[in-house]
């Protein structure tokens, strides 16, 4: 899905949804719309838009303007589109890629709860490939098969988003220019959802710049196609062990995560004064308590955390305070 405003969009499936409730466009209108969006923020003129929408049909100028006007009326934003005189039009609203997150632990992909353990080494890691390509796909797919390694093609961010894979132990072959998002939006995603999959991107043409983004976002190599088959097997050889270790350090994560939100606001505060080296009269001084309600608390935190030493709950405590958003 791609996010305007309220809005979602998927130009997949062609529909549209305004806080969840669909929106009845026409198939005109929702090709205005797409060739917009695929703009991003660029000015669109006439002529390419008559080109896009009505391919080899010769229309009015006010048949445009009839479109346009409908989509502002349906996404009740007159703002939506904005009219550039004697130029065309562009989409005023920021778009971005929509991945719903449901809080730590979460994501669109499965809940905590159903992910399946990392497995102990990288033969069962699947590859997760992402391309529009179809040619590009199959290629891989073939490859990926020939070694007997476990994959998914995906020709999209919303199909692989929408595939709901019940693993935290995986890499991406991730293409850098998808249709409707780039691979470093797809990439940013995955890090709001806290996900530990080791990325590879892949390009057709690759700039220096967009590299060193991909690479200070994490990323693991950027390869330039067409590619070496002999290369990417065993750069996807380390890849996958990689991705055992992240997928270990995920569940430890959220097991941790799953532990503190027992605790207490009470003990939560505590928490951080115990691990911060305070003795029990430091603490009871500085939540306003006795020393006995504090070595309480501290005696509830351990327990809680099923923690057996003070390393422990510090190791515990740096966990916590990693995590996004904290």
């Amino acid at each position: 899905m791609i996010r305007i405003g309220n809005a979602q969009v998927s130009l997949e499936r062609r529909e549209a949804f305004l806080d969840g409730k669909p929106i009845p466009l026409g198939g005109r209108a929702f090709e205005v719309l797409a060739t917009l969006i695929k703009a991003k923020g660029r000015v669109v003129g006439k002529d390419e838009m008559f080109s896009q929408v009505w391919a080899g049909t010769v229309v009015e100028d006010n048949n445009l303007q009839v479109q346009v006007s409908l989509l502002r009326k349906a996404f009740g934003d007159r703002g939506l589109i904005q009219t550039v005189p004697r130029r065309g039009y562009r989409l005023a609203a920021e778009v971005s890629l929509d991945v719903p997150c449901l809080g730590l632990g979460q994501s669109p992909l499965c809940t905590v709860g159903d992910l399946i353990e990392p497995v102990d080494d990288g033969v069962s890691v699947p590859v997760l490939v992402v391309d529009d390509d179809p040619s590009v796909r199959k290629a891989l797919g073939r490859l990926l098969r020939s070694q007997d390694i476990p994959h998914h093609l995906f020709a999209s961010a919303e199909e692989l988003f929408e595939a709901r894979l019940e693993t935290s132990t995986a890499c991406l072959l991730l293409d850098m220019h998808l249709p409707e998002t780039s691979g470093l939006e797809v990439q940013a995603a995955l890090r709001r959802l806290a996900l530990p999959w080791p990325i590879v991107f892949m390009s057709g043409f690759g700039t220096i710049p967009m590299t060193v983004q991909a690479m200070r976002a994490g990323a693991v190599e950027f390869l330039t196609k067409p590619f070496d088959e002999d290369q990417l097997l065993a750069l996807l050889e380390s890849v996958r062990a990689r991705a055992v270790t992240e997928g270990r350090k995920w569940h430890h994560a959220r097991r941790v995560e799953e532990k503190y939100q027992r605790l207490t606001q009470r003990e939560r505060q505590v928490f951080t004064l115990v691990v911060g080296g305070l003795s029990h009269k430091q603490i009871a001084k500085e939540i306003g308590t006795s020393e006995v309600t504090t070595k309480v608390h501290k005696k509830n935190i351990m327990n809680k955390m099923q923690s057996r030493s003070l390393l422990e709950l510090v190791a515990m405590h740096n966990v916590i305070g990693a995590r996004p958003g904290a």
